[in-house]
């Protein structure tokens, strides 16, 4: 079974304003709820990553502060919030690292869903989406990143990212 894969498209990072918000990092928000769209007219699965942080993680020893558990910043952006309520195929993984597989229960979700395929979307390109296909293509998922569908603050690591998932990890870009 295929799955859309929304990686942390969440208000700290895509919402202006937000603790990592950086220029254009909105501009996803669009190609991606149309997406939500066709997965839900085709009810299929759709699996959102959060970034999920205690208030003192040691990420924040890296990067400002963000994504805190439980506040407004950890909170999806609004379209993304709204385009999803009331789905029932919506799952939810709450993530402390780069990796959606990092002691979270990702792995155990993907079991049982019987999920063999996965078309990924989020940000950011170079940093959570990367690591968390490196991860997938590391136990023989058939991955497609859409090229539409992420960026990232820094458009060379974009690029780089983008080349490195294709070449090196095997994941289709579409």
């Amino acid at each position: 079974m295929k799955a859309l894969l929304i990686i942390d498209l969440q208000r700290d990072f895509v919402d202006p304003g937000g603790a990592l918000y950086f220029e254009g990092a909105e501009s996803v928000a669009d190609y991606i709820i149309n997406l939500v769209e066709q997965y839900k007219r085709n009810s299929l699965p759709i699996i959102t990553t959060q970034d999920w942080h205690d208030e003192n993680d040691r990420e924040f020893l890296a990067w400002p502060k963000h994504c805190v558990a439980g506040t407004e910043g950890a909170r999806l952006t609004e379209k993304l919030e709204t385009a999803l309520s009331n789905y029932e195929k919506h799952y939810s993984v709450k993530k402390t690292r780069f990796s959606a597989f990092y002691k979270t229960n990702f792995e155990k979700l993907i079991k049982e869903l019987n999920i063999d395929e996965f078309e990924v979307v989020g940000v950011v390109t170079n940093i959570c989406v990367m690591f968390t296909v490196e991860e997938l293509k590391n136990r023989d998922y058939k991955v497609s990143v859409h090229e539409k569908g992420v960026t990232s603050y820094d458009k060379e690591l974009h690029r780089f990212a983008l080349r490195q998932i294709r070449d090196v990890l095997g994941a289709e870009i579409v």
